[in-house]
């Protein structure tokens, strides 16, 4: 009975059940088409925000190409790259500019500029006065302090650096050593003068060769005539040593003035060195003069084009310089390599040039040395520190040198000796 009562259940009732399970299954289904258009749409949203995402990672990556090549960019110019912000600190510092003022990167970011290129310079020429006045500088010129002290000419330009809305972000300055120009300049001038004074020497020189002539002559004549032991006769025999000194000094003069004609040919340089030196020690032997030579050549042959009679004056006279400038012995050490070199200046604004193999002769001596004074005028003719030197032995050798296309220099020190260094091309 109790079960019969509990299962009697009205129409009404019923009827409120059924619309109650409909309104529930139209509810559900309704839930469930909002579920099924809400997964539907994260789909859609999952696959927006992946493809976002791979245009993200693509962006990010171009971005990094693109960093990556302005810095290797950079890296490569031969021109420093510096660039502050707006407080002045270096932001950039770019491998050129650690090769001309001698510090490493890591040692001037975060800097102020002032600490690193602005000593000894005047306010107007920095980076941070473009800053200040929003005045650029085009292709000037100023001298700065390396990190050892050594000071430097530079041409340089500076510019603001701005972001895309034209918002100031900082300054940037390209520069490049013009050292190796200013040397250029320099050779280029003294060249011009010796160009100049070689014409009037030349002409000089005709015209004291006539009249120096004419003495001789007469020197001569009165020589004859006076009898021996006249005490005259000594005065006579001193004019006649004065004139061939003039005479000397003029054919040298003649000799240096006249047009260097080379009759090239192909040698092996070690041995070409060697059959001078040997000659020249047979001098040497003679004179019984203390002096040793040592030899310190390549391993390899060395082949170039040059003319033998002429190139051997130039080694004959070298050596003769080193064995004076060792009056109570020495040695000399003749050293024959090869070394890689650009055939143009590096550190320039018109990029790097082409490499070539050149000879180097070295030959130092163990003597008294020279100052920086001496050595700034040894090449000028006319210029010597010997007694009885006519001042164009050394200038002789250097227009023979650079005839064969070669470049001279001198390294010396008093107290430490001398070493001329000859570079020639290989063939």
């Amino acid at each position: 009975m109790e079960e019969r009562d509990r299962l009697d259940i009205s129409e009404e009732q019923l009827e409120g059940f059924t619309e109650s399970f409909a309104s529930f299954n139209k509810i559900t289904q309704k839930l469930h088409s909002a579920y099924k258009n809400l997964e539907e749409k994260f789909e859609d949203l999952n696959l927006k925000l992946e493809k976002t995402n791979r245009e993200l990672r693509q962006s990010l990556a171009e971005k990094d190409n693109i960093t990556s090549y302005l810095n290797n960019i950079l890296e490569s110019l031969t021109s420093g790259v510096v660039a502050i912000n707006l407080k002045g600190d270096i932001t950039l510092f770019n491998r050129a500019a650690e090769e001309i003022l001698g510090y490493k990167t890591d040692e001037v970011l975060g800097r102020p500029y002032g600490e690193v290129m602005a000593r000894g310079v005047g306010e107007k020429m920095t980076l941070p006065f473009t800053l200040k006045s929003r005045k650029s500088h085009i292709n000037e010129e100023k001298e700065v302090l390396t990190k050892e002290g050594k000071k430097i000419p530079l041409g340089f330009s500076t510019s603001l650096l701005t972001d895309g809305d034209n918002n100031i972000l900082g300054a940037v300055e390209v520069f490049f050593d013009l050292s190796k120009l200013k040397e250029l300049e320099e050779e280029i001038t003294r060249v011009r003068t010796l160009a100049a004074l070689g014409e009037m020497a030349a002409t000089v020189a005709h015209e004291v060769k006539n009249p120096l002539g004419g003495i001789r002559g007469f020197a001569d004549l009165l020589d004859r005539d006076l009898e021996e032991g006249d005490p005259r006769k000594k005065s006579v025999q001193k004019i006649l040593e004065g004139v061939e000194t003039l005479d000397r000094i003029v054919v040298s003069l003649l000799n240096y003035t006249k047009a260097i004609r080379l009759d090239l040919h192909k040698v092996e340089f070690i041995n070409f060195i060697e059959d001078v030196i040997k000659f020249f020690e047979i001098n040497l032997t003679h004179e019984k003069n203390k002096i040793h030579i040592i030899r310190e050549y390549s391993e390899r042959e060395l082949w170039c084009r040059i003319d033998p009679e002429q190139f051997r004056q130039v080694i004959l006279n070298l050596l003769h310089n080193a064995t004076q400038a060792m009056p109570q012995g020495g040695k000399i050490v003749v050293r024959i390599d090869t070394e890689e070199m650009d055939t143009g200046a590096s550190q320039t604004p018109f990029g790097k040039h082409l490499r070539g193999g050149k000879i180097v002769l070295k030959i130092s001596d163990t003597g008294m040395g020279m100052s920086k004074a001496t050595l700034d005028k040894l090449f000028t003719p006319f210029f010597t520190t010997k007694e009885h030197g006519t001042g164009l032995g050394l200038s002789t050798v250097k227009k023979i040198v650079e005839a064969h296309r070669g470049d001279i220099k001198v390294e010396s020190e008093i107290g430490k000796g001398t070493t001329v260094i000859v570079r020639l091309s290989q063939t």
